[in-house]
């Protein structure tokens, strides 16, 4: 049987109730971390998936407000976390992908009104064709006018980590290379200097990528939930996802005051896998921390308890081996780690995306 404190968070999860949180007198646990929310659509009428309501979205604003949290440009957050500079506890970052029109039609006059700076991840090839459900270069600009962030979300929004059948190593740099140069140059052409960040369309990357991508000097956002902090990989930053299943705001409150475990390593460091292993194992070594160990449970797809080991390493470190008995299914699914903090009332919060093609290895559509 689950210990009580454990049955109550599990059932948090479910039911959308929220954990109770910071007191205003508690001390803050950590200076070095912000919560970047991201986005899609902000309209009734676009894919539920991917979207949010105009009146779902103040609703979020409000909560953020509420609960004392500073809406930070994203440029601001990474020069700090990168300086090792302390920011504020409370500290969130409005992103958008894709740059739909139900952006520039919704959401922009709502954080305007409040003079709130977001960033919108663009791919610039429908944008060039002036289809009617994206924004336009002069639309772009204006969000830059008001305090938005123009940065780079691939040309095409391709599945970057897949390779068509035949394709060498070198034809693979070509082609992702082109995706995000030709996007920046675009960007800057129409809406002048962008900062070297990358948002991977569906979230999806693998260590090839990722050394691309540093080697081009860009730093990446994923869409695995977790704070970004200085345990982050800057080319794979996460992303909480606001929109469609995860935009209640009782659950969300929860994880806007999650903190980041200090984890140093994660084995394996890829989450793309062969269609064959239906059951993969996860090993994270973390730094000693403020996280309560007795309240450490990871969860699989559907609120599934995992099994999970531990064991501390002579160098003082803690290593978590997680485990399941069940077989995952094709798409990406997440294993999600949670602790209680050990004297505040906040969880500190892992995701690990996996990317599960069919088991004859074929990739999912979307």
């Amino acid at each position: 049987m689950l210990p009580r404190i454990l049955l109550t968070f599990f059932l948090m999860l479910s039911i959308g109730l929220s954990a109770p949180l910071l007191a205003e007198n508690e001390r803050p646990a950590d200076r070095h971390h912000a919560t970047i929310l991201m986005y899609h659509h902000v309209s009734r009428s676009t894919p539920p998936s991917t979207s949010v309501s105009p009146e779902r979205f103040i609703e979020h604003l409000d909560l953020l407000e509420r609960d004392g949290f500073k809406i930070w440009p994203l440029d601001q957050v990474m020069d700090h976390l990168l300086n090792g500079q302390p920011l504020p506890d409370r500290v969130a970052v409005l992103t958008f992908d894709d740059a739909y029109a139900s952006v520039y039609e919704k959401a922009m006059p709502i954080m305007q009104a409040r003079e709130l700076p977001f960033t919108i991840f663009v791919n610039a090839e429908p944008i060039e064709r002036r289809h009617p459900l994206y924004m336009s270069w002069a639309q772009l600009r204006e969000a830059q006018e008001i305090g938005g962030l123009i940065a780079n979300h691939t040309l095409t929004h391709p599945h970057m980590h897949r390779r068509p059948e035949g394709e060498t190593d070198a034809e693979w740099e070509t082609r992702i290379r082109h995706e995000i140069e030709e996007n920046q140059r675009l960007i800057e052409t129409h809406t002048g200097p962008a900062p070297k960040y990358l948002a991977y369309p569906y979230g999806e990357y693998d260590p090839a990528l990722e050394a691309l991508v540093e080697s081009m000097g860009y730093l990446a956002f994923g869409q695995q939930s977790g704070a970004a902090s200085r345990y982050t990989r800057w080319t794979a930053i996460p992303r909480w996802a606001a929109n469609g299943i995860y935009s209640n705001p009782d659950t969300l409150r929860t994880k806007l005051h999650a903190l980041p475990f200090p984890i140093v390593s994660e084995n394996p460091v890829s989450s793309v896998l062969d269609g064959t292993d239906r059951r993969p194992g996860l090993v994270l070594t973390l730094e000693p921390g403020d996280y309560s160990l007795r309240t450490l449970t990871c969860y699989g797809p559907g609120s599934r308890v995992l099994p999970i080991s531990t064991r501390t390493l002579d160098n003082g470190q803690l290593e978590i081996t997680v485990d399941t008995n069940h077989n995952l299914n094709t798409g990406r699914p997440r294993y999600n780690c949670t602790a209680r903090h050990q004297s505040e009332n906040r969880f500190f919060w892992f995701s690990r995306q996996w990317l599960m093609p069919r088991e004859d290895g074929t990739w999912y559509e979307g």
